[in-house]
């Protein structure tokens, strides 16, 4: 089989707009830069024969994926998450993909091991992986063969609609929970279950300092 793992990149100075009651720009920006760096080493760890695309609009972005062995589909601008994904799984059809994984750039948690369960699925011949979020609301991993066998509904609701999807378009589909892909950090509830997690990477690391900073700083103006 010919397969891709593909990580949608929207313009990171945008990104976690949802954090802002907690972090300034500058945080939001930097915890997407290290979820996005650790999503990447992840897949890019991931054995061949897999192509590993980023499709993004985001210079930065595109550079970093560059480096580390990504294809890069550029975008002029993101008119939204699934238009950007299918639009990408469009093209890797034409060039003979025949399945197509999504991951999102905020899965602060991932390993590679469960995205390697997802392929094996794939390798088995099921058509459709859905792995939701922890709250069982959206889509926190997506594999489709061939790419475009439905579209993309990301969003709020999207893990219902995309099962019903697949129960119309797949003959073989799944549902498969995944631990390291359940949180994606997109508000202050998500923040507050990475800190109460128990393993600590990069993304945990960094908030545990910027919390440390924030309250060294409310000490010192209370002198």
């Amino acid at each position: 089989m010919n397969l891709a793992v593909l990580v949608p990149v929207k313009e990171l100075k945008d990104a976690k707009a949802r954090l802002a009651p907690l972090y300034p720009e500058a945080v939001r920006r930097e915890l997407a830069w290290i979820m996005l760096g650790g999503v990447l080493e992840a897949v890019a760890l991931l054995p061949g024969p897999l192509r590993k695309v980023v499709v993004t609009s985001d210079r930065e972005a595109a550079r970093l994926a560059e480096e580390k062995g990504f294809e890069v589909f550029r975008e002029e601008r993101q008119i939204s998450e699934s238009n950007s994904v299918d639009r990408a799984c469009a093209l890797l059809e034409q060039e003979g993909v025949s399945g197509v994984l999504r991951v999102p750039l905020d899965l602060p948690c991932l390993r590679r091991e469960d995205l390697e369960q997802i392929l094996a699925r794939a390798r088995d011949g099921v058509g459709a992986v859905i792995v939701p979020s922890r709250d069982r609301d959206g889509t926190n991993g997506l594999y489709r063969a061939p790419p475009t066998l439905f579209p993309s509904r990301f969003g709020p609701g999207s893990l219902a609609l995309h099962e019903a999807l697949a129960r119309e378009m797949a003959s073989r589909w799944e549902v498969l929970p995944l631990a390291s892909m359940a949180l994606d950090v997109d508000d202050p509830a998500d923040v507050a279950e990475l800190m109460a997690r128990e393993e600590s990477g990069p993304a945990r690391k960094f908030l545990e300092r910027v919390e440390a900073e924030k309250a060294a700083g409310k000490k010192a103006e209370q002198g």
